[in-house]
């Protein structure tokens, strides 16, 4: 049924944007791509019980993708990402798209427009092993602004002046719909969570909303070179509508808005780029008044081969007792196509010792890492 349903939908869409997309072409052409990040991590993270050395692949994928052009310029395709581990989350994201003079329209589980079109610092190497703005370590501080890959519908305009538009809608914060109903689905306004003896399954369940439900992120960016000088401004805005119910007044919406901006130049007989991000979060988690501010900054120096750089992150929760950075400096070096390294060290400062399950304090670590690609 999702299947058949999926095909149905690509054609009438394709019909809308145009009449002739059925013309006479050659097709889609399916092409592999992916790529696996090993990592070595020796240090500690200030507790005595954990050991200290660790290897790691924390994101390795296989994607498949298709692409065709109809003979009046339409391209059109779709896109299925395959974890390289054993995660609930199987499939990363699976999606469809119809570009031309018109934009860029997608259809399916895939980042909004305001994580793909927002700008954050630069990685201290080329392929982001080592950056410290990712949901991949311990303290998770970011300053992307996203609502994940729930099911949605992204719309770009064309760039017009270095100036492109963005805007996503998803009716439901659940990446994967559940089967059994027309469309794949329909998700639920409830759900049930774990009543004061905290289990779930017992007499004392409590029904409550579903704790995401309706998504929408815009974002803006700018991108232009002068003179070889390579400049790119970003801002997103993100809400995400809550269900949760029962929750004694401590729920409501989560809002969130983010400004990013890059500059790149050439610097003897490399390039420098330079750039920071910052993030403000009405709500986070949907807890009422509970806000995030966080912000990071970076610079990277690449030459040939080469690149090294730092980069730094700050996260301010206002249920923990204290702000959360980390630093990361390193380098990376290309050694041949598909093959890179990257070395570095990184510190978390988790002051006051966080909240929730953050409940060590600091972390120093080197790492080691590997990324092949295709």
């Amino acid at each position: 049924m999702k299947k058949i349903l999926l095909s149905t939908t690509a054609l009438a869409t394709a019909a809308l944007l145009s009449t002739s997309a059925l013309a006479a072409d050659e097709g889609l052409k399916l092409t592999l791509g992916g790529f696996f990040s090993g990592v070595v991590l020796a240090g500690g993270d200030g507790d005595a019980d954990t050991r200290e050395v660790s290897f790691d692949s924390w994101n390795s994928e296989i994607s498949f993708n298709a692409e065709g052009t109809a003979s009046n310029g339409l391209t059109y395709g779709f896109q299925i990402q395959l974890e390289g581990a054993s995660v609930d989350d199987q499939i990363d994201e699976a999606y469809l798209y119809f570009s031309g003079a018109f934009g860029r329209v997608e259809f399916g589980t895939n980042d909004p427009v305001a994580a793909q079109m927002g700008y954050v610092s630069p990685s201290p190497d080329v392929n982001g092993i080592l950056t410290v703005n990712s949901g991949d370590y311990m303290f998770n501080a970011f300053t992307y602004n996203s609502d994940g890959d729930a099911g949605k519908v992204n719309y770009f305009t064309p760039r017009i002046g270095g100036f492109q538009l963005g805007l996503s809608y998803s009716p439901d914060g659940t990446q994967d719909p559940k089967d059994g109903a027309v469309a794949g689905g329909f998700e639920s306004d409830v759900t049930t969570v774990a009543g004061p003896d905290g289990i779930l399954g017992t007499a004392d369940d409590v029904v409550v909303g579903s704790v995401a439900g309706q998504q929408f992120t815009a974002g803006l960016n700018y991108s232009k070179e002068f003179s070889g000088v390579t400049v790119g401004l970003s801002g997103t805005y993100a809400f995400l509508e809550s269900e949760i119910t029962d929750a004694g007044g401590l729920a409501d919406d989560q809002t969130s808005w983010g400004l990013g901006a890059n500059l790149g130049f050439a610097a003897g007989a490399g390039t420098v780029t330079l750039g920071g991000s910052y993030l403000a979060i009405d709500s986070f988690g949907f807890l009422k008044d509970n806000d995030v501010s966080a912000y990071d900054v970076g610079v990277q120096y690449a030459q040939g081969a080469w690149s090294l750089g730092a980069q730094s992150i700050w996260w301010d929760e206002d249920s923990f007792p204290d702000t959360i950075w980390g630093l990361s400096v390193g380098g990376g070096y290309k050694v041949a196509t598909g093959l890179d390294l990257a070395v570095g060290y990184m510190h978390w400062d988790n002051q006051g010792g966080g909240g929730g399950s953050f409940t060590k304090e600091d972390a120093d670590v080197f790492l080691l890492g590997s990324m092949l690609s295709f």
